[in-house]
């Protein structure tokens, strides 16, 4: 299984690992060589084989965020009591240091403090260009003539840059921060005035290091990448020393279709061109930006029941943090769909999302993702955790027969069915459409703990 939470000291961990096996294993050698009749007793003192796991360990609570800028105390309240973890927000270059080598952090700790006050962490976005270190460029987007400041490329730029961000992380350590190195560098828009893997991946590991050096235990993640299922920036990326720098390699998955099949592909696929760079071999993966805005066919339900399957679909394979975008629409206008991607309408108004978000931490928070659902036409997840079980399934394609004594595992028996917003379903056979369906679980016995296993695919 991946634990997000042991991303903590980079590449150290697995190196001693590593020097330590070499160790075990070369003494083994000498033994043999020495005695071979020490073959047989040998190979029963060796450690069985463990097939490694790739969803991820931590309760599910600790793995979900959400992102927003602005946010007040009131938002923060909701928020944590929601059960969510992580908060993503931008860290603004510009805004903090407007004369150079002079830094203001003021406004940005007190959110840091205020997130950290209620139990959350921080996940701040070292963004944009600095006008004190980086010129004005002129980009098209959508038609027309946009403004931005470049991004730090030459090597005084990148000193300056670097120098910024580990003041940040030597300012911020005691709240216990993730640090992303820039958003979507892949996109032309914030790496105006066209995006270049190579001058990205010299800057971000100059900013790793520079984190690092100031702070031994910061999380640094990085490229927060929006083009990661073709994009051929991630891929020239995965050859660069940066990935080698970063506890997890992020990425905005807004591709995940709720399929659980299809979803896992994807995520998969991104490992193996991550490692057919040759620079990390097993590439932790981070989903700091997902979300589905409500305008067109997707309705308020359809956004809902997204949130729900694609997050289970990234617990099961192993990636985490994943923080939803956004807290709040950011405006009214129907037209523009980055103003419609909130959990909450721009009044504070709950959409079905919240809902389905709340539910969800409330029923599986504290437990743990188990193992993968797969039976006629029925797909999710079993989670375990010290109070019990529960399975959260839905239709894979259209409609599907819900049979709950199909799905019980051994040991357990049904204590109840609860609809994607936590309403009392009733008990036995019934259709199941593509809105997730949760099942309350007990142990047959009373009294005992019988380990969760899944129902064989059918």
């Amino acid at each position: 299984m991946i634990d997000w939470r042991r991303s903590r000291g980079g590449l150290g961990s697995a190196r001693r690992r590593a020097r330590r096996a070499r160790l075990r294993n070369g003494v083994l050698a000498g033994v043999l060589l020495l005695c071979p009749g020490a073959l047989l007793a040998a190979l029963l003192l060796q450690p069985a084989a463990v097939r490694s796991e790739s969803h991820v360990a931590a309760p599910v609570r600790e793995v979900v965020g959400i992102a927003g800028n602005n946010l007040t105390p009131t938002d923060l309240d909701r928020a944590a009591g929601l059960g969510l973890h992580v908060v993503r927000s931008d860290f603004s270059w510009a805004s903090t240091e407007r004369k150079a080598g002079t830094y203001d952090f003021g406004t940005y700790l007190e959110f840091a403090r205020q997130v950290h006050a209620r139990g959350m962490r921080p996940l701040f976005i070292l963004d944009y260009g600095n006008p004190v270190h980086t010129p004005f460029t002129k980009i098209q987007w959508r038609g027309r003539d946009e403004r931005r400041t470049s991004p730090p490329v030459a090597p005084d730029q990148i000193k300056a840059y670097s120098a910024w961000a580990a003041a940040a992380a030597k300012a911020f350590a005691a709240y216990d921060p993730i640090w992303e190195v820039w958003n979507e560098p892949d996109h032309p828009r914030f790496w105006p005035p066209k995006p270049d893997a190579a001058a990205y991946g010299r800057m971000a590991l100059a900013a790793c290091q520079a984190i690092r050096a100031a702070d031994r235990s910061a999380e640094v993640y990085g490229p927060a990448a929006s083009k990661w299922v073709d994009g051929a920036f991630l891929t020239a990326l995965a050859g660069s020393k940066a990935v080698t720098c970063f506890s997890r390699i992020s990425v905005h998955p807004y591709q995940m279709t709720g399929d659980a099949s299809r979803d896992a592909a994807l995520w998969d696929s991104l490992r193996r061109r991550i490692a057919a760079g040759g620079q990390v071999k097993a590439p932790r993966i981070a989903n700091s930006e997902w979300g589905r805005p409500v305008v067109g066919r997707v309705d308020g339900q359809a956004q809902a029941r997204y949130l729900v399957r694609t997050l289970v679909s990234a617990l099961a394979a192993g990636v985490a943090p994943n923080v939803w975008y956004s807290w709040k629409d950011a405006g009214t206008d129907p037209g523009n769909d980055q103003h419609h991607f909130g959990l909450l309408l721009p009044n504070g108004t709950p959409k079905p999302s919240y809902f389905a978000l709340q539910t969800l931490l409330k029923e599986l928070g504290a437990m743990r993702y188990a193992c993968p659902v797969q039976r006629a036409g029925v797909e999710g997840a079993i989670f375990s955790g010290a109070d019990g079980a529960k399975a959260l399934v839905w239709a894979k394609a259209g409609a599907a027969l819900l049979e709950p004594a199909k799905l019980v595992p051994s040991g357990w028996k049904l204590a109840g069915l609860v609809d994607m917003t936590g309403k009392a379903l009733p008990g036995g056979d019934q259709r199941l459409g593509n809105a997730p369906v949760y099942l309350r679980l007990r142990p047959a016995d009373a009294g005992a703990r019988p380990a969760p296993t899944c129902p064989r695919p059918a």
